[in-house]
């Protein structure tokens, strides 16, 4: 099975207020650079978004090589913008990869989401190759993750081993 994928266009920063989870170190893409790169974006009163939590634990577990999954907050309500709530949030979900406190919504417009949760694949070259809206993508981003390993192996552009 071959997923659909988008034109390329090269990925925007991962521009935000700040980060959790990266040991105090902010993130760029270049950082990301020869990994795959899964981007989530989210907001911690949204059901759907927590059901993706879970598909991602899933998702990072099989892949922990090739991808990095980096939750983009994008907050929908008020409350949400407070940063001492997101990281109560971001420890009470038990998220232990990389997010971005992104309240502005800079990087959420940049990548143009439009609903939360929505799910967005990087190849290790930097490009943008999938958007996906809502829940129930684990199935469909195994398979991406899966010809974009081949495909960048074969390329030499794919560089394995922890974290970005």
């Amino acid at each position: 099975m071959t997923t659909d994928r988008l034109p390329r266009v090269r990925a925007s920063e991962l521009t935000g207020r700040g980060w959790l989870n990266t040991g105090g170190r902010e993130l760029s893409l270049e950082d990301l650079r020869g990994k795959i790169v899964l981007l989530d974006f989210w907001t911690f009163c949204c059901i759907n978004c927590l059901h993706v939590l879970d598909e991602l634990r899933e998702l990072e577990a099989q892949h922990r090589d090739v991808l990095v999954v980096v939750g983009v907050h994008s907050p929908k309500f008020v409350h949400e913008a407070d940063p001492v709530a997101l990281a109560a949030a971001v420890d009470r979900y038990e998220v232990h990869h990389p997010v971005l406190d992104d309240p502005e919504l800079v990087t959420w417009s940049a990548y143009t989401a439009r609903a939360w949760p929505t799910l967005v694949v990087i190849d290790p070259e930097g490009y943008v190759v999938a958007h996906m809206a809502g829940e129930g993508h684990k199935n469909n981003v195994a398979v991406l993750v899966r010809e974009l390993v081949a495909e960048h192996e074969a390329k030499g552009t794919l560089h394995r081993g922890d974290g970005p």
